[in-house]
């Protein structure tokens, strides 16, 4: 399973007010259901991601434990076309769910008084 998200800040050694204690790069996103997470950036990608991209985060359970954890690791950059198409399949679904979740909420109001 895959999570899109929209990288909003990029934390990487190489920044200026950045001091880290390893190599790696992480993003802070602002993910399709409006969700801001950060995360690890794979490190072949690492060095090609911007702010603005749209990625995909890996939800996939890690192996070997016990509870399903995610992995929580950025593993693909999405530009121009694919970008722009995927972003808006995860909008369009969560304004969806959003306007349905208003609804049920308007429906089990009692206005009796």
């Amino acid at each position: 399973m895959y999570h899109p998200g929209k990288v909003v800040a990029i934390l990487s050694p190489k920044e200026k007010g950045v001091i880290s204690s390893d190599s790696s790069v992480q993003v802070t996103m602002r993910m399709w259901d409006e969700n801001v997470l950060t995360m690890v950036v794979s490190p072949k990608i690492a060095q090609r991601v911007r702010i603005g991209d749209i990625v995909l985060a890996d939800y996939r359970p890690e192996k070997g434990l016990s509870m399903p954890v995610p992995r929580h690791v950025v593993v693909k950059i999405l530009r121009a076309e694919a970008a722009e198409k995927v972003w808006k399949i995860y909008q369009d679904a969560y304004e969806r769910r959003k306007s349905h979740e208003k609804r049920e909420k308007e429906a089990q109001q009692s206005y009796i008084g």
